[in-house]
C-alpha cells in the first residue's frame, strides 16, 4: 500500500517510479537547487547538496558535502557514487570554466546524467551570459554523459530584488513593449527534479516558460492587482539604467549582459510561450500571480 501512495505522488508531481540514484545537486543552497533537493528527497530520493561555504544550511535529509568549482580537487568526495547531477551556478564571467569543471568531473566519475539550468537562446545574443550558457551546453552536447539542458525564460523571483521600489509603489523594467512569458523557479525546480528521477530522462533541451507572456505594462498591472497597491512602471533609458547599476557595485560584464537581453525582449524575442514545462510536469505552469501571493507580498509586507 506505500509503494503505491508513493507511486501516485511522484505522479501528481511529474516524477516517475526510478530505481535508486543518489543525485548530487550542485548549487543545493540556491533558490531552485534547494527546492530541487527537496523534491526529490520528497519522493526517497537520495541527496547529496554540495555547499561551496563549509557549514552552509541544506535541505533537511540531504547528505551535505562541501566543494567548489572552482576547486575541481575538491570534488571528488561530491561525486563519488552519483549517478545524477544537478548543475545550476552563479551568473558570472567565469561560469563557462566553472560548470566544465562539473563535466570534467562527472565525465571522470561514471555519471549517467546531468541536468543544466542554462536560459533561452536568443538569435543574435552570442556574448555574456548568453554566450556562456551556449559553451556551456556545446561542451554538455559533445560530452560521453547523458543531459538535460532547461532553457527558462525570466524568473519571476527577479522581481523580489525590486522590494524597495515595490513598496514605494514603483515597478522598473526598461523593457519597452517586448513581452516576457516569466516562470515561477517552483516550476523549473519540479521539471528539474522529474528529469531527475525519470528512468528515461529525457534529452534536452526543454524550454520552460509561463503559460503567458506579459509586457511591462501588464505586469505592473497584475502586481498591483495582487499587492492590492498601486504600481507605477518606471521604464528608463536603458544606458541610464545601466550606468546606475554599475555606480551600485554590479559587474560591468553582467550589467551589459543585462542591457543586450533587455534590448532583445523590447525586439519581441521572450514573447513565445513553450509547451514543454506543461508536457514534463503533466498541469500548466504557475501563473505569476501565485508566486507574487506566496513570495513576494510576505517581503513586501515584512
Amino acid at each position: 500500500m506505500a509503494a503505491c501512495v508513493a507511486a501516485r505522488a511522484r505522479r501528481r508531481v511529474g516524477l516517475r517510479q526510478t530505481a535508486a540514484v543518489t543525485v548530487l545537486v550542485i548549487g543545493s543552497t540556491s533558490e531552485v537547487g534547494a527546492e530541487v533537493a527537496r523534491l526529490l528527497l520528497a519522493h526517497g530520493i537520495a541527496v547529496r547538496a554540495m555547499r561551496r561555504r563549509p557549514g552552509a544550511p541544506v535541505p533537511a535529509g540531504a547528505e551535505p558535502v562541501d566543494g567548489d568549482l572552482r576547486d575541481p580537487a575538491s570534488l571528488a568526495a561530491a561525486f563519488a557514487d552519483v549517478e545524477r547531477v544537478f548543475l545550476i551556478s552563479s551568473p558570472a564571467r567565469e561560469q563557462v570554466e566553472l560548470e566544465t569543471n562539473a563535466i570534467e568531473v562527472a565525465e571522470r566519475t561514471g555519471v549517467s546524467h546531468v541536468v543544466k539550468i542554462s536560459n533561452l537562446p536568443i538569435d543574435g545574443l552570442d556574448t555574456g551570459l548568453h554566450g556562456n550558457h551556449r559553451a556551456i551546453e556545446r561542451r554538455l552536447a559533445g560530452s560521453t554523459v547523458g543531459s538535460t539542458v532547461l532553457q527558462p525564460s525570466f524568473f519571476a523571483s527577479v522581481l523580489a530584488r525590486q522590494v524597495a521600489g515595490l513598496r514605494r509603489g514603483r515597478l522598473v523594467l526598461p523593457t519597452g513593449d517586448g513581452s516576457v512569458a516569466w516562470i515561477d523557479p517552483r516550476d523549473i525546480a519540479a521539471v528539474a527534479a522529474a528529469v531527475l528521477a525519470d528512468p528515461a530522462p529525457a534529452a534536452g533541451p526543454l524550454r520552460l516558460t509561463g503559460a503567458e507572456a506579459l509586457t511591462a505594462d501588464a505586469l505592473a498591472a497584475r502586481l498591483a492587482a495582487v499587492l492590492g497597491r498601486p504600481v507605477e512602471l518606471v521604464q528608463p533609458p536603458l544606458d541610464r539604467w545601466a550606468a546606475a547599476l554599475v555606480d551600485h557595485g554590479m559587474d560591468p560584464w553582467l550589467v551589459d549582459s543585462t542591457v543586450h537581453l533587455y534590448r532583445a525582449v523590447a525586439r519581441g524575442a521572450l514573447a513565445g510561450v513553450s509547451p514543454d514545462a506543461e508536457r514534463v510536469l503533466g498541469r500548466p505552469p504557475r501563473p505569476i500571480d501565485e508566486w507574487v501571493r506566496d513570495r513576494l507580498l510576505p517581503q513586501l509586507d515584512a
